[in-house]
């Protein structure tokens, strides 16, 4: 009997010591193995959620010297941004940001944009008609039902510049989107739609529509599906205080007699959506391409953009120009030219920040994509 107990304990004991002597030989594996599906869990998990990369920043670039050497000696004072084939030409900044505190301009400098905003506005009612919330075919009375003539006036008149409105006139007080579309209500029109004319009411009036129709800011949506899609980290609203903030920011002069003088800034609440928006030539140059590679318009709504919707080569924010498809900004001193070549190779943005009468940017965009293409 004693010997069959000590024989039961003595098996007891071995495979006790078995059992132990395996968990210690495989649960550091097991323990490293659940710590690696946790880690790819959670980095699958991150994954989903990770913002997208940042674009690498375009250093100074002067591979083109006779470009450099054209810009040096005409005097201009602003940044500039040439692109051919992919490879950057030129990228550099000249004259100064702000004369007064001897501050240079930068590749990285901030300049107000002016009326190119347009471009983007209209990239996003265009986006809103390819999620089929609207038609450009659409009367603007299906959406404001008391807008005058509103049952004759299409979403496309008024993207083209062609409504028949009479707009309204920019005064520096502050004033609610609302109250600029009211007003643009109440001057009523000045013909039937079809004639080209250029109005800042026109654009207001989309942005308003932008808004009504997302129920969001037009900031916001900007932001989401423009901004971020195409990389834009130097993008900003003159509304808010980050571009006063900022250290890249640059003054706006008038060029007079050879003084240079600051210009005025205006109420940006006037400019609701066609010209309260800031950005680095870089950024200019990242919107363009992202609509030329379809990430923020299909190939459908990009040709509708670009054809010229009267005698005036106006398309959808762009003029479609023989050589180049541009649109151009003006404000406070502040100057703006963005144009690229129809088949999206040659890219030439041009910020200034000094008015000078004595400077063309169109003579400057015409001469340098001569140069680049001969």
């Amino acid at each position: 009997m004693n010997k069959k107990i000590w024989l039961s304990s003595l098996i007891a004991v071995l495979v006790v010591l078995a059992v132990v002597t395996t968990i210690f030989y495989y649960l550091p594996q097991w323990q490293r193995a659940r710590e690696g599906s946790t880690k790819t869990t959670q980095q699958a998990k991150n994954k989903s959620i990770e913002p997208a990369k940042q674009p690498e920043t375009l250093s100074t670039v002067t591979a083109d010297t006779n470009l450099d050497r054209y810009i040096s000696e005409l005097g201009f004072s602003g940044s500039v941004l040439v692109v051919k084939d992919n490879k950057v030409i030129l990228r550099k900044g000249y004259g100064e940001a702000n004369y007064e505190q001897k501050i240079p301009n930068s590749p990285n400098t901030l300049f107000p944009i002016g009326s190119t905003q347009k471009a983007m506005i209209a990239t996003a009612i265009l986006q809103l008609q390819e999620k089929k919330q609207l038609q450009v075919t659409d009367a603007i009375a299906k959406y404001f039902p008391d807008f005058p003539n509103g049952q004759n006036i299409r979403l496309f008149n008024l993207l083209n510049h062609t409504s028949g409105i009479f707009g309204r006139n920019q005064t520096n007080q502050a004033e609610t989107s609302d109250e600029l579309v009211n007003e643009i209500k109440a001057n009523g029109t000045v013909g039937q739609p079809g004639r080209w004319h250029y109005l800042d009411a026109n654009y207001i009036i989309l942005t308003k529509l932008l808004e009504k129709i997302t129920h969001t800011d037009y900031r916001t949506y900007l932001k989401q599906h423009i901004i971020a899609p195409s990389y834009m980290t130097g993008t900003g609203f003159m509304n808010d205080t980050t571009y006063q903030q900022s250290k890249q920011a640059s003054v706006g002069y008038e060029l007079e007699k050879g003084h240079m003088t600051p210009g005025a800034l205006p109420n940006f609440s006037q400019l609701f959506g066609v010209g309260d928006m800031y950005m680095n030539p870089t950024d200019m140059y990242l919107f363009d391409r992202a609509l030329f590679t379809h990430k923020l318009l299909k190939s459908d709504s990009l040709n509708a953009m670009l054809k010229p919707g009267s005698s005036s080569q106006y398309g959808m924010g762009f003029y479609n120009d023989p050589a180049l498809i541009v649109n151009r900004g003006y404000l406070s001193g502040w100057s703006v030219s963005n144009g690229f070549s129809h088949g999206g190779r040659i890219y030439i943005v041009l910020f200034s920040n000094v008015r000078n009468h004595a400077i063309s940017l169109s003579d400057m965009n015409s001469k340098i994509y001569t140069q680049l293409t001969n």
